[in-house]
């Protein structure tokens, strides 16, 4: 792509940075492992040298303690954990072998800082009791419960390149009132950059209207403000507000000229520019198509060891985010190797066998292997053990380790799916790349809203940036690009057949887009607000609709509780989300609820029953509604022929 940049420092200039920083005693800033992006919890790694940790350090505020708990294996009888950072040593922790965990402080003054972060590097020592053989995989170290306390003021940026800090608590995207295409876009396109740029790290994204500038409080030092407004003159400016508060980034332009504004906040270009006020030119990415095949090193996986008594186990994550499409016909080559000796290498997909073959004494690992499409999801583990039967001596010495090694040059091939597989939740973002529209009938404030919102959430879960653009009805519907719908029930095509849909005030349609049988009816006695998020085909695309039936206020309480807890996103199954007033949204399966799942059961056995599938299904849509909206229905399940309808709910 063609990238211009013109910068020029600007009239509003950074506070003096000479100003006082806040003393020693201040109240740290205290952050979480989670909310640093590192997880949850650290397995610390008994058979290897060390386990490394990277905690961001911020420019003028530096990390000062690590706190957390670690974990007490049962068959330990004495142990430490060395803690070093560059080199250096930083801490030594006695481990309580009398207690399940023992609490940890970690002083981190010492720790050096290198290109935004410093290297803690866990190195532990364990000598077990004599009465146990140690198993690695059943008595893993854990680090949990951590936090991190950073002291010192945080540097307040004096140049656009400066703009985004290394730990980011919150983004706010300022948009107009009455936005048009293109700064919708835009916002969407600061939102997905932002949050695949930080990560792992939650970063809350909100969007206010440009009113809400007048009076708004200033940026916290974690924080960050982005305003967008139409202007003919395009640019990207600093602007700061009050001292010592961050600067907020004014973007400004019309049409594409404001997107390209909005691509440079973290492209590589930002990092030369070393002024307040920058020009970018155009910038439009192309669409790259995904290779056909790709290393586990190109896929920034690398090579994956796992280490076990009798059976060990690599477990290879294959994101299909990361191959940059709905993927099909998975092959992959494995190459490595493992402890040789008496046995069988086996490969599961999610816990489901794939292939076995005898292990060969010479221990190198070269087998090509397949995932069945019907394996596939969002994110599949592949697991290589290697099994080695036990002896028939006593004692430590007959649960000896052993190593599987899958080499980064492992090969993954695939084929772009022409239905996403699996057809669902499961089957975005991936489905959406590697660029996608967005179709809103409400191309105002609101709609700016939910549309940040919903590919925020997407972004989350994918490891490649997603490039979304706005676009009418008619082009995101008839064209050949995955898209994302937005709109009420009455707005939605007559043509669009949705897993769950409505064509008057209380009868519901159950449709199971992967088989072409008859559709499950319902009709429910009071008509209620709802709204649902579903993902269906059109025209063999991906399409997600967000959509609602008579209050629009439904569908914006069901996407805050998605942005409240980015876990939900991930969590989403099924192919519908079902969201009613005072209960939280619900995960639905329409084979399930159509009685496909249980009528394919059923032939199998011989014993097929359609009518009682039907009442079964209809039945758990019964107990949805009613666990939301806290109503007593009325149910007759029948079977009908399908037709065009309505869809997700009545208007």
């Amino acid at each position: 792509m063609t990238l211009v940049l013109s910068a020029s420092v600007a009239s509003a200039q950074p506070s003096d940075p000479e100003r006082p920083q806040s003393s020693d005693t201040a109240e740290p800033d205290r952050f979480t492992f989670a909310q640093l992006g590192l997880g949850d919890s650290t397995t610390i790694d008994l058979t290897g040298p060390r386990t490394r940790v990277t905690v961001p350090s911020p420019a003028g505020s530096v990390p000062a303690m690590l706190t957390g708990v670690l974990t007490t294996p049962a068959w330990l009888d004495r142990g430490w954990v060395d803690v070093e950072s560059g080199g250096r040593p930083i801490a030594r922790i006695s481990l309580d072998n009398a207690a399940s965990t023992t609490p940890v402080s970690i002083p981190l003054d010492a720790a050096p800082t290198v290109d935004g972060a410093i290297g803690l590097d866990l190195i532990p020592s364990l000598i077990p009791d004599d009465r146990f053989c140690p198993d690695p995989d059943a008595g893993a170290v854990r680090l949990i419960d951590a936090t991190v306390d950073y002291r010192g003021e945080p540097t307040v940026p004096s140049t656009i390149a400066e703009f985004l800090p290394a730990v980011l608590r919150a983004l706010t995207v300022f948009v107009p009132a009455e936005p048009d295409r293109e700064t919708i876009t835009a916002a969407t396109l600061v939102a997905t950059s932002v949050v695949h740029h930080y990560g792992s790290q939650p970063v809350q994204v909100r969007v206010q209207p440009d009113s809400a500038l007048q009076g708004a409080a200033p940026d916290g030092p974690f924080e960050r403000s982005v305003v967008l407004a139409e202007n003919s003159d395009a640019g990207a400016e600093l602007i700061y507000p009050v001292e010592p508060a961050p600067p907020r980034m004014y973007l400004t332009g019309t049409g594409s000229d404001l997107t390209d504004q909005a691509r440079l906040i973290t492209s590589n270009l930002a990092d030369i520019a070393v002024a307040t006020a920058a020009v970018a030119g155009p910038s439009a990415p192309k669409a790259q198509l995904a290779p056909d095949s790709a290393t586990l090193d190109e896929l920034g996986i690398g090579t994956v060891t796992g280490t076990g008594a009798r059976t060990a186990t690599a477990s290879v994550p294959i994101d299909q985010t990361r191959l940059g499409r709905s993927a099909s016909n998975l092959s992959v080559h494995l190459i490595g190797s493992y402890t040789p000796g008496v046995g069988s290498v086996r490969a599961t997909v999610n816990g489901s066998p794939v292939a076995v073959w005898p292990a060969e004494e010479s221990g190198r690992l070269d087998q090509w292997i397949d995932i069945p499409n019907s394996a596939l999801s969002r994110i599949d583990t592949l697991e290589v053990s290697v099994d080695h039967p036990s002896t028939t001596t006593g004692g430590c010495s007959s649960a000896a380790a052993f190593t599987v090694t899958v080499d980064g040059s492992t090969l993954v091939r695939s084929a772009d799916s022409s239905t996403p597989a699996p057809l669902g939740m499961r089957s975005i973002p991936q489905a959406l790349m590697p660029q996608f529209d967005i179709a809103l009938t409400d191309e105002s404030y609101a709609g700016a809203v939910r549309a940040v919102t919903m590919v925020a959430g997407l972004q989350r879960l994918s490891s490649r940036p997603l490039l979304p653009e706005v676009v009418s009805m008619d082009r995101a519907l008839d064209g050949s690009t995955p898209a994302v719908v937005i709109a009420p029930v009455a707005d939605l095509p007559d043509a669009m057949t949705l897993p769950l849909s409505s064509y008057d005030e209380t009868t519901f349609r159950i449709n199971d887009p992967e088989n072409d049988t008859e559709a499950t009816e319902l009709t429910v006695d009071t008509a209620q607000p709802f709204a649902t998020l579903q993902v269906t085909s059109v025209q063999n695309k991906a399409v997600v609709v967000a959509s609602w039936n008579s209050a629009p206020e439904t569908v914006d309480t069901m996407l805050a509780w998605l942005d409240a807890d980015p876990a939900r996103w991930f969590a989403l199954d099924g192919d519908i989300l079902f969201a009613a007033p005072n209960t939280d949204p619900v995960s639905l399966s329409s084979s399930v609820l159509s009685g496909a799942a249980d009528s394919a059961a059923a032939t199998e056995d011989g014993s097929s029953d359609r009518s009682t599938a039907a009442l079964v299904g209809a039945g758990l849509v019964v107990l949805a509604l009613a666990v939301a909206a806290a109503l007593v229905f009325a149910i007759r399940s029948r079977r009908s022929a399908r037709a065009p309808s309505r869809h997700t709910g009545a208007q």
